[in-house]
């Protein structure tokens, strides 16, 4: 290759590298209330009280569940109450309900962060003695433009602005912090230093109600550092952002492709679709963890809310399977199975769906016999209600082809309702029409077969 080429070829990598450098941040969101079970304060809202209750049609039994949001008196079986309100009104945010936490002791007295002068885990990169393609990446690219104007790793600049984010976020000055701690974060990668700068920059985009900034940076955190010592913190902040952002959308929804100008509470579009996202990360990043099975369970929920009950079901499912421990297996089995039967479109569709919610009305009445309660009734109602549609899809079918005067057919799916559902008015009605064709012939007359008898057949 020509001088002139190898030209062309840096001088595109090094624009590339600026463009890298000034890409638009994410537009910012608000912080929602914690409501994880390990809480310092001990206020864990148990949303899957008045939630569950909501989705049921039930209403609180007793002076604990009273306490929590209830449903108005005329409110539609399965509604929702509206979410938790501040005097000004709107769902309330993080910084107006938790309490601020302080900076971690072992943050404040250095014992997280390595000594000056101790060695990098990371082992030094070896130096290459001629050019490699990987030279010309854009990260690559940009990373030697910083260092060149002064830019790059120093571990004395990234230590004393660490220092000075932590005295900000002493004073609630989040922004100023937040800037110390990516400059932190920037001037010494790959260490413990930036797993620490990240967490706190985390942070104090969460307690300034920039939701989405600390959701990014929650990610960065966990990506670059994956077995981090802040992994129960992140998700429980992870999780306090999914339900705020899901009780956002349901107490003023907007459709997904509406932009968001004005509103720091929200993300730029799709604020549900940012709450599953948020549910999701709780689940992939610590999916034995305390939240995991809290982030299935709301992302069941909230596809439920939506009137998506195949993807509800599938979650349900996947809690009853993967978390068979869980206190919401119950719920799970409940949700689940009105999953299933709502999922039913008719007599002449798959009847699989119906299949799945007898057996899940089984599995439950057999596990759990004393921990239903009210819902025992309703458990056994659909479970009835289940076999009564099986056996009237296989009526309707027996329908379809006695039209038709294929009794051969109709005979078999007829035959099918009285020994399958032996107990519904189905067999009954199948039983009588039965007899009244047994004898015919199992197909229709061929009107046309001397047709086929003048012309020539090709069949061999």
């Amino acid at each position: 290759m020509s001088a002139h080429g190898w030209r062309v070829i840096v001088a595109a990598a090094w624009l590339m590298g600026l463009v890298q450098g000034c890409r638009v941040p994410p537009v910012p969101g608000n912080a929602p209330p914690y409501t994880a079970r390990a809480e310092e304060s001990g206020q864990y809202d148990r949303y899957d009280g008045w939630l569950f209750n909501g989705l049921t049609g039930r209403k609180p039994a007793d002076a604990q569940q009273a306490t929590q949001p209830s449903l108005p008196q005329n409110a539609p079986q399965g509604s929702l109450p509206p979410p938790a309100q501040d005097p000004a009104g709107g769902v309330r945010p993080a910084s107006a309900t938790e309490p601020l936490p302080p900076v971690d002791g072992r943050l404040a007295q250095g014992t997280l962060v390595p000594p000056a002068g101790a060695p990098d885990p990371k082992p030094p990169k070896s130096e290459s003695d001629g050019f490699d393609w990987s030279d010309l990446y854009p990260s690559t690219v940009y990373k030697n433009f910083k260092a060149a104007i002064g830019l790059g790793p120093d571990e004395k600049i990234a230590r004393e602005a660490y220092k000075q984010g932590e005295e900000l976020y002493r004073q609630k000055k989040y922004d100023e912090a937040a800037a110390r701690f990516k400059t932190s974060a920037e001037r010494w990668p790959d260490s413990p230093l930036e797993e620490d700068s990240l967490f706190m920059l985390g942070e104090c985009y969460f307690f300034a109600d920039q939701c989405s900034k600390a959701l990014d940076t929650y990610g960065k955190l966990l990506k670059k550092h994956e077995y981090s010592r802040y992994l129960d913190k992140v998700v429980a902040r992870e999780f306090a952002i999914g339900r705020y952002w899901e009780q956002m959308d349901n107490h003023e929804p907007h459709w997904p492709i509406t932009a968001n100008f004005v509103d720091r509470t929200r993300p730029l579009f799709d604020t549900w679709g940012h709450a599953i996202k948020a549910y999701e990360n709780v689940r992939l990043n610590d999916p034995t963890g305390p939240l995991a099975d809290d982030a299935v369970m709301a992302t069941a929920n909230a596809h439920f809310l939506k009137g998506r009950y195949e993807d509800a079901a599938f979650n349900y499912d996947l809690l009853r399977k993967e978390y068979p421990k869980s206190e919401h297996q119950v719920q799970a089995h409940v949700l689940g199975m009105k999953s299933k039967l709502l999922m039913y479109q008719g007599p002449l569709y798959d009847g699989k769906p119906l299949e799945e919610a007898g057996q899940i009305a089984d599995q439950a009445l057999t596990q759990f016999p004393d921990r239903l309660g009210p819902d025992r009734d309703r458990m056994v109602q659909a479970k009835n209600r289940s076999v009564e549609q099986l056996a009237e899809r296989d009526w309707a079918l027996g329908q379809y082809y006695d039209r038709r005067r294929y009794y051969g057919a109709a005979r078999y799916y007829y035959q099918a309702v009285v020994k399958n559902h032996p107990q519904t008015q189905f067999a009954r009605m199948a039983q009588a029409r039965f007899e009244e064709i047994k004898d015919k012939p199992a197909n229709p007359p061929d009107y046309f077969e001397w047709i086929n008898n003048v012309l020539p057949s090709k069949r061999k």
